[in-house]
Protein backbone atom coordinates (compact mmCIF):
# COMPACT_ATOMS: atom_id res chain seq x y z
CA UNK A 1 0.00 0.00 0.00
CA UNK A 2 1.44 3.54 -0.61
CA UNK A 3 2.10 5.23 2.28
CA UNK A 4 0.56 8.66 1.67
CA UNK A 5 -2.86 9.73 0.04
CA UNK A 6 -2.31 11.31 -3.06
CA UNK A 7 -2.48 15.37 -2.96
CA UNK A 8 -4.93 17.03 -5.07
CA UNK A 9 -2.02 19.85 -5.89
CA UNK A 10 -0.38 17.06 -8.06
CA UNK A 11 -2.77 16.32 -10.40
CA UNK A 12 -1.77 18.08 -13.70
CA UNK A 13 -3.83 20.71 -15.16
CA UNK A 14 -7.43 19.49 -15.37
CA UNK A 15 -8.12 18.27 -19.49
CA UNK A 16 -10.58 19.82 -21.76
CA UNK A 17 -13.36 16.95 -22.01
CA UNK A 18 -15.56 18.92 -24.64
CA UNK A 19 -14.51 15.88 -26.96
CA UNK A 20 -12.90 12.83 -27.26
CA UNK A 21 -8.68 12.58 -26.90
CA UNK A 22 -7.28 9.75 -29.22
CA UNK A 23 -4.26 8.62 -27.88
CA UNK A 24 -2.94 5.13 -26.84
CA UNK A 25 -2.75 3.67 -23.65
CA UNK A 26 0.22 1.71 -22.55
CA UNK A 27 -2.53 -1.53 -22.56
CA UNK A 28 -2.94 -0.51 -26.70
CA UNK A 29 0.90 -1.47 -26.88
CA UNK A 30 1.23 -5.33 -27.50
CA UNK A 31 4.71 -5.35 -26.60
CA UNK A 32 4.03 -4.55 -23.16
CA UNK A 33 3.79 -8.50 -21.67
CA UNK A 34 5.14 -8.90 -18.95
CA UNK A 35 4.52 -8.15 -15.04
CA UNK A 36 3.12 -4.84 -16.29
CA UNK A 37 0.24 -6.33 -18.17
CA UNK A 38 -0.28 -9.17 -15.07
CA UNK A 39 -0.64 -6.34 -12.83
CA UNK A 40 -2.47 -4.60 -15.08
CA UNK A 41 -4.98 -7.07 -15.76
CA UNK A 42 -5.43 -7.55 -11.95
CA UNK A 43 -5.83 -4.27 -10.95
CA UNK A 44 -8.68 -4.29 -13.69
CA UNK A 45 -10.88 -6.91 -12.34
CA UNK A 46 -10.42 -4.70 -8.86
CA UNK A 47 -12.14 -2.07 -10.66
CA UNK A 48 -14.65 -3.91 -12.72
CA UNK A 49 -16.21 -5.23 -9.11
CA UNK A 50 -15.70 -2.02 -6.79
CA UNK A 51 -16.92 0.50 -9.03
CA UNK A 52 -19.51 -0.80 -11.02
CA UNK A 53 -18.03 -2.82 -14.03
CA UNK A 54 -19.85 -5.81 -13.69
CA UNK A 55 -23.07 -4.33 -12.26
CA UNK A 56 -23.76 -1.96 -15.60
CA UNK A 57 -23.34 -5.35 -17.79
CA UNK A 58 -25.71 -6.87 -14.73
CA UNK A 59 -28.76 -4.02 -15.30
CA UNK A 60 -28.71 -5.02 -19.02
CA UNK A 61 -28.12 -8.65 -18.83
CA UNK A 62 -29.88 -10.10 -15.77
CA UNK A 63 -33.81 -9.65 -17.07
CA UNK A 64 -32.69 -12.34 -20.04
CA UNK A 65 -30.80 -14.51 -18.03
CA UNK A 66 -34.09 -14.57 -15.70
CA UNK A 67 -36.18 -15.69 -19.22
CA UNK A 68 -33.96 -17.51 -20.91
CA UNK A 69 -33.01 -21.15 -20.72
CA UNK A 70 -29.69 -20.94 -22.74
CA UNK A 71 -27.64 -18.34 -24.32
CA UNK A 72 -24.72 -17.42 -26.45
CA UNK A 73 -22.58 -14.61 -25.92
CA UNK A 74 -19.66 -13.75 -27.31
CA UNK A 75 -17.17 -10.93 -24.81
CA UNK A 76 -15.30 -8.75 -27.50
CA UNK A 77 -12.03 -7.27 -26.16
CA UNK A 78 -12.47 -9.41 -23.64
CA UNK A 79 -9.09 -8.90 -21.71
CA UNK A 80 -7.96 -11.00 -18.83
CA UNK A 81 -11.43 -12.89 -19.06
CA UNK A 82 -13.10 -11.85 -15.67
CA UNK A 83 -16.29 -10.82 -17.47
CA UNK A 84 -16.05 -14.04 -18.81
CA UNK A 85 -16.25 -15.74 -15.32
CA UNK A 86 -18.54 -13.39 -14.13
CA UNK A 87 -20.87 -13.84 -16.67
CA UNK A 88 -20.89 -17.67 -16.63
CA UNK A 89 -21.71 -17.07 -13.19
CA UNK A 90 -24.10 -15.07 -13.68
CA UNK A 91 -26.28 -16.83 -15.82
CA UNK A 92 -25.96 -19.82 -13.70
CA UNK A 93 -26.98 -17.63 -10.45
CA UNK A 94 -30.56 -16.86 -12.62
CA UNK A 95 -30.80 -20.52 -13.98
CA UNK A 96 -29.52 -19.69 -17.77
CA UNK A 97 -27.13 -21.57 -19.21
CA UNK A 98 -24.86 -19.48 -20.56
CA UNK A 99 -22.38 -20.44 -23.48
CA UNK A 100 -19.40 -17.29 -23.43
CA UNK A 101 -16.70 -16.97 -26.31
CA UNK A 102 -14.10 -14.14 -25.52
CA UNK A 103 -12.31 -12.83 -28.33
CA UNK A 104 -9.22 -10.94 -27.65
CA UNK A 105 -6.30 -8.99 -30.78
CA UNK A 106 -3.38 -9.42 -27.84
CA UNK A 107 -2.28 -13.37 -27.40
CA UNK A 108 -0.57 -12.55 -24.28
CA UNK A 109 -3.71 -11.42 -23.06
CA UNK A 110 -5.86 -14.39 -24.50
CA UNK A 111 -3.60 -16.58 -22.40
CA UNK A 112 -4.18 -14.67 -19.13
CA UNK A 113 -7.57 -14.74 -20.04
CA UNK A 114 -7.72 -18.65 -19.95
CA UNK A 115 -5.40 -18.96 -16.99
CA UNK A 116 -7.79 -16.80 -15.00
CA UNK A 117 -11.05 -19.06 -15.96
CA UNK A 118 -8.60 -21.91 -15.18
CA UNK A 119 -8.20 -20.15 -11.43
CA UNK A 120 -11.76 -18.93 -11.17
CA UNK A 121 -13.77 -21.67 -12.44
CA UNK A 122 -14.47 -25.60 -12.06
CA UNK A 123 -16.53 -27.72 -14.19
CA UNK A 124 -19.31 -27.93 -15.45
CA UNK A 125 -18.87 -23.98 -15.62
CA UNK A 126 -15.19 -23.74 -17.00
CA UNK A 127 -16.35 -26.16 -19.71
CA UNK A 128 -19.13 -23.32 -20.97
CA UNK A 129 -16.27 -20.40 -22.05
CA UNK A 130 -13.74 -20.48 -24.67
CA UNK A 131 -11.22 -17.79 -25.47
CA UNK A 132 -9.81 -17.50 -28.97
CA UNK A 133 -7.08 -14.65 -30.34
CA UNK A 134 -9.05 -12.76 -32.98
CA UNK A 135 -9.95 -9.06 -34.52
CA UNK A 136 -12.62 -7.17 -32.90
CA UNK A 137 -13.26 -5.45 -36.80
CA UNK A 138 -13.64 -8.86 -38.17
CA UNK A 139 -14.88 -11.30 -35.99
CA UNK A 140 -14.86 -14.94 -37.37
CA UNK A 141 -18.63 -15.71 -37.19
CA UNK A 142 -21.37 -15.92 -39.34
CA UNK A 143 -24.10 -13.37 -39.23
CA UNK A 144 -26.81 -14.26 -36.19
CA UNK A 145 -24.61 -17.02 -35.03
CA UNK A 146 -24.02 -15.91 -31.48
CA UNK A 147 -27.39 -14.57 -29.53
CA UNK A 148 -25.32 -11.56 -27.38
CA UNK A 149 -22.33 -9.77 -28.43
CA UNK A 150 -20.85 -7.85 -25.19
CA UNK A 151 -17.69 -5.74 -25.16
CA UNK A 152 -16.72 -3.96 -21.69
CA UNK A 153 -14.39 -0.75 -21.59
CA UNK A 154 -13.41 -1.52 -25.72
CA UNK A 155 -15.40 0.62 -27.69
CA UNK A 156 -13.08 3.68 -26.04
CA UNK A 157 -9.98 2.11 -27.56
CA UNK A 158 -11.46 3.28 -31.25
CA UNK A 159 -11.58 6.13 -32.92
CA UNK A 160 -13.45 7.47 -36.05
CA UNK A 161 -14.80 5.21 -38.58
CA UNK A 162 -13.15 2.15 -36.71
CA UNK A 163 -15.61 2.94 -33.87
CA UNK A 164 -18.59 3.03 -35.90
CA UNK A 165 -17.21 -0.48 -37.59
CA UNK A 166 -16.87 -2.09 -34.56
CA UNK A 167 -20.38 -1.79 -33.55
CA UNK A 168 -21.51 -2.84 -36.44
CA UNK A 169 -19.38 -5.51 -36.58
CA UNK A 170 -20.93 -6.28 -33.28
CA UNK A 171 -24.03 -6.60 -34.47
CA UNK A 172 -23.57 -8.48 -37.66
CA UNK A 173 -23.24 -11.44 -35.61
CA UNK A 174 -25.42 -10.45 -33.31
CA UNK A 175 -29.16 -12.51 -33.23
CA UNK A 176 -30.65 -10.40 -29.93
CA UNK A 177 -28.60 -7.56 -30.46
CA UNK A 178 -25.84 -6.20 -28.26
CA UNK A 179 -24.15 -4.47 -25.14
CA UNK A 180 -21.40 -1.66 -24.91
CA UNK A 181 -19.91 -1.16 -21.36
CA UNK A 182 -17.89 1.91 -21.09
CA UNK A 183 -16.79 4.72 -19.52
CA UNK A 184 -18.68 8.16 -19.13
CA UNK A 185 -16.16 11.12 -19.95
CA UNK A 186 -17.06 13.54 -17.34
CA UNK A 187 -14.47 15.95 -14.91
CA UNK A 188 -15.45 13.82 -11.86
CA UNK A 189 -14.42 10.34 -13.47
CA UNK A 190 -11.22 11.92 -14.19
CA UNK A 191 -9.78 13.40 -10.62
CA UNK A 192 -11.69 10.30 -9.09
CA UNK A 193 -9.69 7.74 -10.83
CA UNK A 194 -6.56 9.67 -10.80
CA UNK A 195 -6.63 9.79 -7.08
CA UNK A 196 -7.79 6.55 -6.18
CA UNK A 197 -5.56 4.53 -8.58
CA UNK A 198 -2.77 6.08 -6.58
CA UNK A 199 -4.24 5.99 -3.32
CA UNK A 200 -4.69 1.72 -4.00
CA UNK A 201 -1.05 1.88 -5.16
CA UNK A 202 -2.75 0.11 -8.44
CA UNK A 203 -0.36 -0.93 -11.21
CA UNK A 204 1.79 2.02 -13.02
CA UNK A 205 -0.08 0.82 -16.29
CA UNK A 206 -3.21 1.88 -14.55
CA UNK A 207 -2.37 4.81 -12.88
CA UNK A 208 -1.37 6.09 -16.77
CA UNK A 209 -4.26 4.52 -18.96
CA UNK A 210 -7.19 4.73 -16.34
CA UNK A 211 -7.52 8.66 -16.43
CA UNK A 212 -6.19 8.74 -20.27
CA UNK A 213 -9.42 5.74 -20.72
CA UNK A 214 -11.94 8.50 -19.47
CA UNK A 215 -10.77 10.96 -21.43
CA UNK A 216 -11.39 8.21 -24.54
CA UNK A 217 -14.64 8.16 -23.28
CA UNK A 218 -18.13 9.35 -24.38
CA UNK A 219 -20.89 11.73 -23.38
CA UNK A 220 -24.75 10.38 -24.34
CA UNK A 221 -24.76 12.85 -27.65
CA UNK A 222 -21.44 10.40 -28.99
CA UNK A 223 -23.00 7.09 -28.31
CA UNK A 224 -26.37 7.95 -30.18
CA UNK A 225 -23.95 9.42 -32.99
CA UNK A 226 -22.16 6.00 -33.44
CA UNK A 227 -25.16 4.10 -33.23
CA UNK A 228 -26.56 5.95 -35.78
CA UNK A 229 -23.47 6.00 -38.37
CA UNK A 230 -23.32 2.49 -37.46
CA UNK A 231 -26.60 1.63 -38.54
CA UNK A 232 -28.13 0.13 -35.27
CA UNK A 233 -31.19 -0.26 -34.51
CA UNK A 234 -32.32 2.29 -31.77
CA UNK A 235 -30.09 1.50 -28.68
CA UNK A 236 -31.32 2.13 -25.33
CA UNK A 237 -28.37 4.03 -23.62
CA UNK A 238 -28.55 4.01 -19.53
CA UNK A 239 -26.05 5.52 -17.07
CA UNK A 240 -24.86 3.38 -13.92
CA UNK A 241 -22.49 4.04 -11.27
CA UNK A 242 -19.78 5.06 -11.16
CA UNK A 243 -19.41 6.62 -14.45
CA UNK A 244 -20.14 4.03 -16.77
CA UNK A 245 -22.81 3.85 -19.61
CA UNK A 246 -24.70 0.44 -21.52
CA UNK A 247 -26.02 0.85 -24.72
CA UNK A 248 -28.26 -1.94 -25.79
CA UNK A 249 -30.28 -3.03 -28.56
CA UNK A 250 -31.18 -5.81 -27.08
CA UNK A 251 -35.26 -6.41 -27.43
CA UNK A 252 -36.82 -4.87 -23.99
CA UNK A 253 -40.28 -6.95 -24.19
CA UNK A 254 -41.15 -10.04 -22.37
CA UNK A 255 -42.20 -11.56 -25.60
CA UNK A 256 -38.77 -12.45 -26.93
CA UNK A 257 -38.64 -16.27 -27.07
CA UNK A 258 -35.87 -18.19 -25.26
CA UNK A 259 -32.53 -19.68 -27.47
CA UNK A 260 -33.85 -23.67 -28.02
Amino acid sequence: MPSAVPALSDLPGLPDLSARLEAEEWMDDFSINDARLTRALRDLRRINRGLGGYAATDAVLDPLFRRHSRLRIADVGCGGGDHLAHLVRRGAHWGCTVELIGVDANPRTVGHARAHLEAQLRPPLRDRVRVQIGDALSLDWADASVDIVHAALVLHHFHGPAAGALLAEMNRVARLGIVVNDLHRHILAYVGIWALSRALGLARMVQHDAPLSVRRGFLRKDLRALARRAGLPPPSIRWHWAFRWTLSTLPQRRSVCATA
